[in-house]
């Protein structure tokens, strides 16, 4: 179930669906919907069932979250490049 052409090409943000890799999510996150369902197998479920144009948003948000929170939170050392 876990190596699926869709896994594999959303592999960005399939751990963002599961928790925040900074440990403590923004406000703003809309992955908190699925860090609420808990269980791992029920975020991937959740995940598979979301269609291209619904991923793109949150593959965006995730990747722009990450650069500002790399530079300006815990990681200032380690800048993502644009």
């Amino acid at each position: 179930m876990y190596l699926t052409r869709k896994n594999i090409k959303n592999i960005d943000i399939i751990g963002a669906f599961m928790r925040c890799p900074f440990g403590d999510t923004i406000k703003e996150c809309p992955f908190i919907e699925y860090h609420n369902l808990i269980d791992p197998v029920k975020q991937i479920e959740v995940f598979h069932q979301l269609s291209e144009a619904d991923i793109q948003p949150l593959k965006e948000f995730h990747t722009n979250c990450v650069r500002r929170r790399c530079e300006k939170e815990k990681y200032p050392e380690y800048p993502v490049e644009p």
